[in-house]
């Protein structure tokens, strides 16, 4: 145990330090993507950390795509788009919590719901930053009424397009890893995250001052939840 806990360390450090230097993360970023990442590289191995990266990178990516563009029109993440502890902490929390449950109890359905809160992270990144890039007119998702990019609660067809596939790619992920038994697992898995992005625009049209970072651990908690039940 103290051995894994040593590696996860290390991997999770030189990747935090990795991602720091390409403008990823923030210095907090770094710090609480170390406990996240040490956390779950030791409860599920490199097959969970491979997973998490997964969504590190592939949101860093997405969200560095057309920054130009989404900074005139007022949409940009903040920071240069480096992500901070705080945006770790809300994407994985849900995700860390199901890696200990699993760990514990090697159970896979909590090990499924891990891959499925990360890919609902996931894909909330990919529908936020592709919507408002190739988007605009999105629409409120409780009433279908036009409002500006960037909007709390607002969809459209390419970012949902983008958040499936952010979703999925996660799954599949997940079954070539051996994390999810078999290609049905796979496909409830992706449905349940691309639904955890619906919730996460609902209770932003809803309820816009909720704030992201809640709405964030709501729609990876969903997607957990869901896959708890279908599984």
């Amino acid at each position: 145990m103290a051995s894994q806990l040593l590696t996860a360390l290390l991997v999770t450090a030189a990747f935090a330090g990795l991602a720091y230097a390409l403008g990823m993360i923030s210095r907090s970023g770094a710090l609480g993507g170390l406990l996240v990442g040490t956390t779950i590289y030791a409860s599920l191995g490199p097959s969970g950390f491979a997973t998490l990266a997964l969504f590190v990178i592939g949101g860093s990516l997405l969200t560095q795509l057309g920054y130009p563009s989404k900074q005139r029109t007022g949409t940009a993440q903040e920071h240069g788009g480096r992500r901070s502890a705080r945006n770790a902490l809300a994407n994985c929390s849900v995700p860390t919590f199901c890696a200990i449950l699993a760990a514990a109890t090697g159970s896979g359905p909590l090990t499924a719901a891990f891959v499925a809160s990360i890919g609902a992270a996931f894909a909330d990144t990919a529908e936020s930053e592709i919507g408002q890039l190739f988007s605009r007119t999105p629409r409120l998702i409780s009433n279908l009424r036009k409002v500006p990019p960037g909007t709390d609660g607002a969809v459209s067809l390419p970012g949902s397009i983008a958040g499936v596939a952010a979703a999925g790619l996660a799954a599949v992920l997940g079954l070539t890893l051996g994390m999810l038994e078999t290609p049905t697992s796979a496909l409830l898995v992706t449905v349940a995250a691309f639904l955890g992005t619906i919730a996460d625009s609902l209770i932003g049209a809803l309820s816009p001052r909720t704030g992201n970072e809640l709405t964030n651990v709501a729609c990876t908690l969903v997607a957990a939840l869901l896959t708890l039940l279908l599984t």
